[in-house]
């Protein structure tokens, strides 16, 4: 039954790491599309909530993974990569709220030239 399990979290990290991938991939030919900047395209919902969530599925896999490893991981590293998933949860519902509120393609942070 170990087998089923280290699969699992193996296939998770897997997951988010080509969804990062995906995702940088994507909104660069975006970006070159559009004519946004790098800076406009990396404070974007459409751009960081996958990431963000790709985020969570790899750290997700890597606790996973080290909860179930033979030998044991330390315990640290597990903590470690479950706080990092609790995180980038909650970082990824964030963003989707700004996504659904202010629109996917507006900056998150406007700043002011003003201040």
């Amino acid at each position: 039954m170990m087998a089923i399990e280290l699969l699992i979290g193996h296939a998770l990290w897997v997951l988010g790491l080509s969804g990062a991938l995906a995702t940088l991939s994507y909104l660069s030919w975006l970006r070159g599309v559009r004519g946004w900047s790098w800076l406009y395209t990396l404070q974007t919902p459409l751009f960081l909530l996958p990431l963000s969530f790709s985020l969570f599925l790899f750290s997700g896999g890597m606790a996973l993974t080290g909860l179930w490893a033979v030998p044991s991981v330390p315990w640290w590293q597990r903590l470690a990569w479950s706080v990092l998933t609790l995180l980038f949860g909650l970082q990824s519902l964030l963003y989707l709220r700004a996504g659904r509120r202010t629109g996917w393609e507006a900056p998150i942070e406007e700043k002011s030239n003003h201040e």
